[in-house]
C-alpha cells in the first residue's frame, strides 16, 4: 500500500525547475546526495506549525538547507526539506523515514486549500492585537465557512481550538499539559495571561506555589 501510494504521488508530484542543475561539488557533501539537485521545503500541515514555516512552504534551495548539516534534513516538527531530482520528480531513494511519512501523508489534491486555511488560522491565532475571544470568534467562523469546511474537518481533533491554545501554555517552564489545561479551565488563556495573573490567582490552580510562579514571573513572553 505504501508504494501504491509512493507510484501515485510521483505521478503527480510537481515538477519544480526542470532543468535546475545538479548541487555544485563540495567537500561536505555526502556522495549519496550528489543525485539530489535541489530541496524543497515541505511544511507540516498542523494548526501547531507556525505561521513563519507554512509561509516557507514551496521554498527551494541548490544547497543543503543552511538550517542543517547535509545528513540532518528534518525540519524539527514545522516541516521537511524534500530532495528533488533534476528532472523535477522527489528523490525517493533519499528520503529518511519520518521525510517519508510526512510526504506521503501530506501530499495531494487537498494540500494547497489545507496550507491557505492554516496560514489564515495562524494570522489570527498569532495576532498581537486581538483577545483570545476575538481569536476564538474568528477561528470558529473560518472552519465553518463553505470553503474551508471540509479540509477543517480532516485537521481539527476533538477538542479544536482550545488544544492549539493549551499546547500554547505548555510553552512556559514548568506547565506541562495537566497545568496547562488546569490554567485554561481558570480563563488564563494565554502565556501573557498567566504571567499577568495575581499571586493569589495562581496559588489557586492545584499544582501552582511559590517557586513555580517565580519561575512564570522570571520568563520572557513573545
Amino acid at each position: 500500500m505504501v508504494w501504491q501510494r509512493i507510484r501515485s504521488l510521483l505521478s503527480s508530484s510537481p515538477r519544480l525547475e526542470r532543468d535546475a542543475p545538479p548541487l555544485p561539488s563540495d567537500e561536505t557533501t555526502v556522495t549519496s546526495l550528489q543525485t539530489i539537485a535541489y530541496w524543497r521545503y515541505h511544511a507540516r500541515l498542523s494548526f501547531q506549525t507556525p505561521l513563519t514555516c507554512l509561509k516557507r512552504d514551496g521554498e527551494v534551495r541548490r544547497q543543503h538547507p543552511p538550517e542543517f548539516q547535509p545528513m540532518q534534513r528534518s525540519g524539527k516538527g514545522c516541516g521537511d526539506w524534500i530532495p528533488y531530482r533534476s528532472d523535477g520528480f522527489v528523490a525517493v531513494a533519499e528520503l529518511s523515514s519520518t521525510q517519508m511519512e510526512s510526504w506521503t501523508a501530506e501530499s495531494g489534491i487537498q494540500r494547497e486549500p489545507k496550507l491557505r486555511l492554516l496560514i489564515r488560522f495562524r494570522e489570527i491565532f498569532e495576532s498581537k492585537v486581538l483577545h483570545v475571544d476575538q481569536k476564538l470568534m474568528q477561528i470558529y467562523a473560518l472552519v465553518d465557512q463553505d470553503g474551508f469546511r471540509a479540509v477543517a474537518s480532516s485537521l481539527m481533533g476533538e477538542h479544536f481550538p482550545d488544544d492549539v491554545f493549551i499546547a500554547e501554555l505548555t510553552k512556559l517552564r514548568g506547565i506541562g499539559l495537566q497545568k496547562a489545561h488546569l490554567l485554561w479551565n481558570a480563563g488564563l488563556r494565554t502565556p501573557a495571561m498567566v504571567q499577568a495573573a495575581s499571586d493569589a490567582e495562581l496559588r489557586g490552580i492545584r499544582g501552582i506555589g511559590p517557586k513555580l510562579i517565580a519561575q512564570l514571573r522570571s520568563q520572557a513572553v513573545a
